[in-house]
């Protein structure tokens, strides 16, 4: 009797499940593909990658100065006197330290780059999430998705793809705000 009662429960929740994600609908989207067709998405990359060559040319002047004061110091090193060398190595590794300040300032995770990243992708990934929920809401999607990377989903039926309904509806949506202005 035990047997068979515990066979009942297991099945009964293992029914129900099954239930539960029968009535969910998934959707996705790839966000690699709104990357390249949104323009706002690709203004943000052009203005990213003009600001990191800035950044990469300016660190890399630096760099040569560095290179050519470490030179310099080698050419003239036994004509000096040995406060004269002691004060130069220090210049020279203070010269060091400010490169790797200034690339953690430009570069870094919480750098400069990023976080013009962040200020110029921000609104438009709230552009994006709104356009979402708005589908996710008319169409009955429960969870919609990105492909994009490193996606857990291993595999997705092309009816469930979202991107281009996605697009569609965010460039209606600029040219409504583009249209009433």
């Amino acid at each position: 009797m035990k047997r068979s009662a515990l066979f009942l429960v297991v099945f009964g929740t293992i029914f129900q499940v099954g239930v539960a994600l029968a009535d969910t609908k998934l959707g996705y989207i790839d966000s690699e593909i709104l990357k390249e067709q949104m323009p706002e998405l690709r203004s943000v990359r052009r203005q990213l990658e003009q600001l990191e060559q800035e950044y990469t040319r300016e660190a890399s002047e630096r760099e040569s100065k560095l290179v050519k004061l470490q030179e310099d110091f080698r050419k003239q090193e036994l004509l000096m006197s040995e406060a004269r060398k002691t004060q130069l190595q220090a210049d020279f590794d203070k010269q060091v330290q400010e490169l790797q300040e200034f690339g953690q300032q430009r570069f870094g995770p919480e750098g400069e780059l990023m976080k013009k990243n962040i200020a110029l992708s921000e609104p438009i990934f709230e552009k994006i999430n709104t356009a979402l929920k708005v589908i996710a809401e008319e169409d009955g999607y429960d969870f919609i998705f990105d492909v994009a990377g490193n996606g857990a989903i291993v595999y997705a039926g092309e009816k469930h793809n979202l991107t281009e309904k996605l697009l569609q509806r965010l460039k209606e949506e600029s040219e409504g705000a583009a249209k009433g202005k």
